[in-house]
């Protein structure tokens, strides 16, 4: 490869530079012309414009001036237009304007009629209430009436007994306030017994029974057993109660109740050993009225454990009323214990019979 020389190197160089130089003469000139061809069409329309603007002036001008032309009366209907419009959107706004004053007159008849309408719906609800609560104090009353009648009519129908019975553990005597309706029958009553008397689980209810318990004496005056008075009601067997409470009396098991008959005579019975003078305290023995002197003696020999053909029946009564005791022998007096101790009528109540 041949070397080339500073020389040459700046030789070509210049040379480059030359031809650059004659390239850009004739493009400046070209550009001169086109720029001085630009500025002579833009001051033309320039003219152009301004000659279209006094043309715009002047026709308007010449429609302004020229009445009878189409245009000029569409201007002058608009301008009434707008003038008419202007007098009547004044015209509202003033205090007298008529439509105004009527509206205004409309408006306050209607806030008149709507006061008044107000007032009269408040009146009637008021009315209306009053109605309700009459209404509902009435009904609130009747049903207190009715209430209290009920009331009254279970509370003349209801029993209020006194019920006895022995604790289960220490064996005192217990009671309590047994409520039930003179129609419930007997089974029924004697639920509620065993209930109020908690004797479950420890006494099944097959083991109870229910006796009539005459309290002010202390003894037992009439037993109901289920099988005889299952079918009667509390109120006939309890109708005249009297002293007369019941007795919730229990049995231990595969023991039978002893059967007490209304009208059964209740005697303490004391032993007198008279070789001794010793007195047995006395121990409550019940006896029937039909039985005889001797199957009295026959039944406290049996309680006792003694020979009824060795007693002596010695009878002590004592007078409540008179408080006055008289003793008298029956060993051998005739007749049954109702002749011999009462004379044939019924026990009193306030007589006190110990044998």
């Amino acid at each position: 490869m041949a070397q080339v020389t500073e020389e040459e190197s700046l030789f070509v160089q210049s040379d480059t530079e030359s031809v650059k130089e004659v390239e850009e003469e004739p493009l400046y000139e070209e550009l001169t012309v086109l720029r001085s061809q630009f500025n002579e069409i833009q001051k033309e329309n320039k003219e152009l414009s301004d000659k279209l603007s006094k043309m715009k002036i002047e026709y308007l001008r010449s429609l302004t001036s020229n009445t009878d032309s189409a245009a000029s009366k569409v201007r002058r209907g608009m301008a009434f237009q707008i003038d008419d419009c202007k007098f009547h959107l004044k015209a509202m706004t003033r205090p007298d304007y008529q439509p105004l004053v009527d509206n205004k007159r409309i408006i306050e008849k209607l806030q008149e009629r709507i006061t008044l309408m107000n007032m009269e719906l408040i009146t009637e609800r008021e009315h209306n209430e009053k109605i309700i609560k009459d209404i509902k104090d009435h009904l609130k009353e009747t049903e207190e009436k009715r209430q209290r009648e009920k009331k009254q009519k279970i509370g003349k129908e209801m029993f209020g007994i006194i019920l006895f019975c022995k604790h289960l553990v220490t064996g005192e005597l217990i009671n309590s306030f047994l409520e039930v309706h003179k129609d419930e029958l007997l089974p029924s009553v004697l639920d509620k017994a065993y209930e109020l008397m908690e004797l479950a689980p420890h006494i099944s209810i097959e083991r109870c029974r229910l006796v009539k318990y005459d309290y002010s004496s202390e003894v037992m005056h009439q037993s109901f057993d289920l099988d005889e008075f299952q079918h009667q009601t509390i109120g006939q067997i309890m109708s005249v109660a009297g002293y007369y409470g019941l007795f919730l009396e229990t049995c231990k098991e595969n023991e039978t109740f002893k059967k007490y008959n209304d009208g059964g005579i209740n005697l303490e019975v004391s032993v007198v050993d008279l070789s001794t003078v010793e007195v047995v305290p006395a121990v409550p023995v019940r006896g029937e009225e039909g039985w005889t002197v001797e199957e009295l003696k026959q039944h406290i020999g049996e309680v006792f454990n003694i020979n009824s053909s060795c007693m002596r029946l010695v009878w002590d009564e004592y007078n409540y009323i008179n408080n006055v005791t008289s003793v008298r022998d029956v060993s051998n007096v005739g007749g049954n214990l109702k002749e011999v101790l009462y004379g044939g009528k019924r026990a009193s109540p306030f007589n006190f019979k110990q044998v």
